[in-house]
């Protein structure tokens, strides 16, 4: 499944065995899984560390962005370049799946850490955001930081962009 959620669920478990440090997982958006995904979730004993939200109006996400402490993503097909950067604008540090839409937004150990899809790795950076408070706040303020720095850049490449269309077309117009 695209998402990659059942890779989370036995890493949240795994972390589970790891840690004692106290935390709960929270994961937005509504599928068709809901109920094979809240059945493993029970199989599992994880309910207080694994709640599945459900779907959420697009204007409420950056609420929700604000509740947490890391934003954690396992997706590998996707592009989901601006999901994970609209976590960092709210100071979300990152841990991610190694993939294509993240590349370029997650800075290995300034912003977030990329990791291969291997459950032992991710969960590792992930015990690390929560039980290092200041590599956490670091990384925050980074993940901070880096959305501003990029939104700036990117809306620069697209007022270009718009600037470069509309001379070409005024002077094709002219021919």
């Amino acid at each position: 499944n695209e998402k990659n959620i059942d890779f989370m669920i036995d890493a949240i478990h795994a972390l589970r065995q790891r840690s004692d440090h106290p935390f709960r997982f929270l994961m937005i958006g509504e599928g068709h899984q809901h109920e094979r995904l809240q059945q493993r979730i029970d199989e599992l004993d994880l309910n207080r560390h694994f709640t599945l939200i459900g779907s959420v109006p697009p204007e409420d996400m950056a609420t929700w962005y604000h509740l947490g402490d890391a934003f954690l993503f396992a997706s590998k097909s996707e592009t989901q370049g601006m999901v994970i950067l609209e976590a960092m604008a709210a100071g979300l540090p990152v841990v991610a799946v190694r993939s294509s839409g993240i590349d370029d937004v997650v800075r290995q150990d300034f912003n977030g850490f990329k990791t291969p899809e291997k459950q032992d790795q991710w969960c590792e950076r992930v015990q690390q955001l929560l039980e290092n408070h200041e590599l956490r706040q670091q990384m925050a303020d980074n993940a901070l930081t880096f959305a501003a720095d990029y939104s700036i850049e990117q809306f620069a490449r697209d007022v270009r962009e718009i600037y470069a269309i509309t001379l070409t077309r005024a002077s094709s117009a002219r021919r």
